[in-house]
């Protein structure tokens, strides 16, 4: 009895002596303990034919990490040495990666290599970056940050603005919203904006609508537009008739230009709001047809409260109804068919659609001018010389150094 009554005693005390810790236990997790190491990865940025054109891929930056490991209901039997083949801590890209292409990892631990590529990451932005391995998987989790010092101005940036024209005689109705979009959402651009935006670089690229009733062209209707259509096409004797360029629509539309202009205002507002307030940023523009005047719009609106760099201006629709200083903006070049120069294309081959004629105010130096479509593309006539799909020319026929050459610039 008595070491009955003396087992029971011990067993009272062991549980109030154990008890608080296993309660402790649930709140504190007992440490498994660190997991450290040395990531050592290489930042670079690739065209898209794969050349290396800044960073270096044997350039390796590396990040000592540490990460406390504690116990949990998840992880009741995994060891430190499993932990440190699933996890990594943050690493930071330096800000001096403008755009980062591709991260070669090497962990110090297990001697793991794993290449990781991304899209556009823009700069001005700090990107933290994870690596975990999950049901057997490796990902990545990633984040990013802007890039903002204390007591300091934030960086200005470098906006690229498309602008497009009028999307299609199914959406004759359906007119612009004057809204500010990240994406194309028309699918206008046929990819084109894409060789814009890995040449150009930019820190933020936004896609305006412009496109209005065919009213407001120099058409003025779908009939006058067909009639042209088929003068223009049909042609009996080749040899004489080239020249025939009054069956284009050439007389201006004063009031739909100054229509589409005033829409464009509207938007230069929408566009005000996503600007730095205490910096100027730069804005290089593309505009395409009816955006040439829409351009005007959002140029009366922001042309004090921002930088202006590039502008390409691609078969402006009127463009010789009116212009702007153009010695304000780094460069400016008009491309597309040639109707009112020397040797212009024949009737067949011009620009139907926007019958081509020099933006107002346009002069001619090593940063300003037109380029025409090149005499043996092999694609002209009068829907396809206006179309942007068939721009791909202003990229791969255009050498560095001659006129129209796209390049990203600086004051």
């Amino acid at each position: 009895m008595l070491f009955l009554l003396k087992l029971n005693v011990l067993k009272i005390f062991l549980f109030f002596i154990i008890c608080p810790f296993v309660v402790l236990g649930q709140f504190f997790p007992a440490k498994l303990g660190k997991v450290v190491g040395l990531v050592q990865y290489a930042v670079w940025e690739e065209d898209s034919m794969g050349n290396v054109i800044a960073g270096n891929k044997e350039v390796l930056f590396q990040h000592n990490y540490s990460v406390e490991i504690q116990k949990s209901k998840n992880q009741q039997d995994i060891t430190v040495e499993q932990l440190k083949k699933r996890v990594f801590d943050f690493v930071t890209i330096p800000k001096t990666a403008v755009r980062v292409q591709s991260i070669k990892w090497k962990d110090s631990i297990s001697n793991r290599k794993v290449n990781i590529t991304f899209s556009r990451v823009m700069e001005g932005k700090q990107l933290k970056l994870s690596l975990v391995k999950c049901k057997g998987r490796w990902s990545v989790r990633r984040q990013e940050i802007p890039f903002v010092l204390e007591n300091s101005k934030p960086a200005a940036k470098r906006i690229l603005i498309f602008i497009n024209g009028y999307r299609h005689y199914k959406d004759e109705h359906n007119e612009t919203d004057n809204l500010v979009t990240s994406k194309d959402r028309y699918h206008y651009w046929y990819k084109l904006d894409d060789r814009f935006i890995d040449t150009l670089k930019p820190t933020e690229f936004y896609y305006l609508d412009a496109s209005l009733s065919v009213k407001t062209s120099n058409h003025r209707s779908f009939i006058r537009f067909g009639i042209s259509w088929c003068l223009s096409k049909y042609i009996i004797n080749r040899k004489k008739g080239g020249n025939k360029f009054n069956r284009l629509n050439q007389k201006p539309n004063e009031q739909g230009f100054v229509y589409r202009r005033e829409q464009g205002k509207i938007a230069g507002k929408t566009l005000q709001m996503k600007l730095n307030t205490e910096v100027k940023d730069t804005i290089d523009i593309v505009c395409h047809s009816m955006g040439y005047a829409y351009m005007l719009g959002i140029y009366d609106v922001l042309f004090e409260k921002v930088v202006l760099g590039n502008l390409y201006i691609l078969s402006a629709e009127n463009a010789a109804q009116d212009g702007v200083d153009w010695s304000q903006f780094l460069q400016v070049w008009q491309y597309g068919s040639n109707l009112d120069q020397p040797s212009p294309d024949p009737v067949w081959e011009q620009d139907g659609i926007a019958p081509q004629c020099q933006v107002k105010g346009l002069y001619f130096d090593q940063n300003h001018g037109r380029v025409f479509i090149p005499k043996d593309w092999p694609i002209k006539n009068f829907v396809d010389s206006h179309q942007p799909y068939n721009y791909d020319w202003i990229f791969d026929r255009i050498k560095k150094g001659e006129a129209g050459y796209i390049r990203r610039s600086t004051y």
